[in-house]
């Protein structure tokens, strides 16, 4: 009896043996595919926080430039800065977007995602504070080296927060993350050259002599 029966014990091995390589191949498909679903999300998150971190530093960055060309008031500076912001793109449409793809990672990465939220919100505060400050000549005369410093104290927050994204999504993205956050941080050679373009055309139309005939 024993013999006839090896045949069946090996037909129902090899069938659970399927089930359990269909059931493993099933798993490991969904696994891979949630994996790179969360790489694009993050992917995405990563995208838009580099972009609301470079609209973050285009204003003070213009402003140091000039800085170094040319003196200017605190009041002018004020308004410099404020007719920069409404000149860059608009920070609305970044702050939808920036919002909306944390959202779609939220689900699969709650505690990063809840890091993530409110970054974007410097832009548009600063945005009010010199509106408000503009009528105030004691809050003019600070309002520049405050926002500065309060940018200054924010980056590191976001460079933190850009390379943890990086290095989630993979090493290749972590270390070209790196690279375009260190350039950030050096002077802007084009704004530096077209400011002096721009002053030493100024310094030739100041030297050239008036128009006219002398009676």
């Amino acid at each position: 009896m024993d013999i006839p029966a090896a045949p069946s014990l090996l037909a129902t091995a090899l069938s659970l043996a399927s089930v359990l390589v269909g059931w493993l191949l099933h798993e490991f498909s969904d696994f891979f595919k949630v994996q790179r679903e969360d790489r694009r999300a993050v992917g995405r998150v990563l995208a838009e926080l580099l972009e609301v971190r470079n609209r973050l530093l285009a204003i003070p960055r213009i402003v140091e430039e000039i800085r170094r060309k040319v003196p200017i008031a605190p009041h002018d500076e004020v308004m410099f800065r404020q007719a920069l912001d409404n000149l860059l793109p608009g920070a609305e449409q970044l702050q939808a977007r920036y919002n909306e793809t944390i959202d779609g990672m939220a689900g699969r990465l709650p505690l990063l995602a809840f890091s993530l939220r409110s970054k974007d919100i410097a832009t548009p505060l600063l945005s009010q504070l010199r509106i408000l400050a503009s009528t105030d000549p004691q809050a003019v005369a600070i309002l520049g080296k405050m926002e500065d410093k309060l940018v200054k104290f924010i980056l590191p927050q976001f460079n933190e927060l850009a390379l943890k994204l990086a290095k989630l999504h993979g090493w290749r993205t972590w270390w070209k993350a790196r690279s375009v956050i260190g350039r950030s941080n050096e002077p802007v050679k084009e704004i530096g050259d077209f400011l002096s373009e721009i002053m030493a055309e100024a310094q030739k139309s100041a030297a050239k002599p008036s128009g006219g005939s002398s009676a």
